[in-house]
């Protein structure tokens, strides 16, 4: 057995960096897609997008096309950061441009026909890591308002 080296550590993340050209659409347009996915990058996905939904959640401006726009932008990020598709903003500051994305993309094909192509077990763990954050998140939610809850309890009944 060889012991752990940087070099090794090295090579194994250069390896994540792998890619793989698709043909979408039907006049065959090249699309380089991630082989697979660096767990630093899910977790980066994974919280902007719960930070868009709080974001969605807490807006004055909510309306049904705004939710149902926030549902693609998951896959958006997916594409953003596993694959070379034009036309995705660099980050979801402006919402209602990165829906007006997460549209066309799905109106002309091209979402669907992209993720398609990502090995299943990658998007996997996408969805599996937001699951664990958003469960461990509602955890440490409900267990803030107890105590918050708790804590106000024992003012009222110090008379403060």
């Amino acid at each position: 057995m060889a012991k752990l080296s940087t070099a090794k550590i090295n090579k194994l993340n250069k390896s994540l960096d792998q890619k793989r050209k698709i043909y979408i659409l039907e006049d065959n347009d090249e699309v380089l897609i991630n082989i697979k996915f660096k767990e630093t990058v899910i977790n980066r996905i994974v919280m902007e997008y719960l930070t868009v939904l709080q974001r969605v959640s807490t807006s004055d401006q909510l309306d049904n096309d705004l939710v149902i726009g926030s549902i693609g932008l998951l896959n958006l990020f997916m594409l953003r950061e596993f694959s070379d598709v034009p036309m995705i903003p660099k980050n979801s500051e402006d919402l209602q441009k990165n829906i007006d994305v997460v549209d066309a993309l799905y109106n002309v094909g091209i979402m669907d026909a992209v993720m398609e192509q990502f090995d299943m077990n990658e998007k996997q763990k996408v969805y599996d890591k937001l699951n664990k954050v958003s469960a461990e998140s509602g955890k440490f939610l409900g267990e803030a308002a107890f105590k918050e809850a708790f804590t106000s309890e024992e003012t009222v009944e110090d008379g403060l």
